[in-house]
């Protein structure tokens, strides 16, 4: 559980946080990793193969980790549409 909220950290650190601005801003030239950074489906796939690298068990993270960002960034998304509509 821990290392599939690791992944879940990277993912949003990667895909949101400010201190990735510069590169972000570079990666995003390249066609294919614009797309890579636009899903967090594939996103998280990554984030999974390098955490489960890390702990020895690359395939089963890589694919847990894609399942779990893609419904932690959704339900963030979600949560965010709510919080707007409601401040109107």
């Amino acid at each position: 559980m821990l290392e599939l909220l690791a992944c879940v950290g990277l993912h949003w650190i990667i895909k949101y946080g400010t201190i990735f601005d510069k590169p972000r801003n570079l990666i995003k030239m390249v066609g294919v990793l614009r797309e890579l950074l636009n899903c967090s489906l594939c996103l998280g796939f990554w984030c999974g193969v390098v955490v489960g690298a890390l702990v020895n068990n690359i395939i089963m993270y890589s694919f847990a980790s894609a399942a779990c960002c893609w419904f932690a960034d959704n339900l963030n998304n979600t949560l965010q549409s709510v919080e707007i509509k409601l401040d109107k």
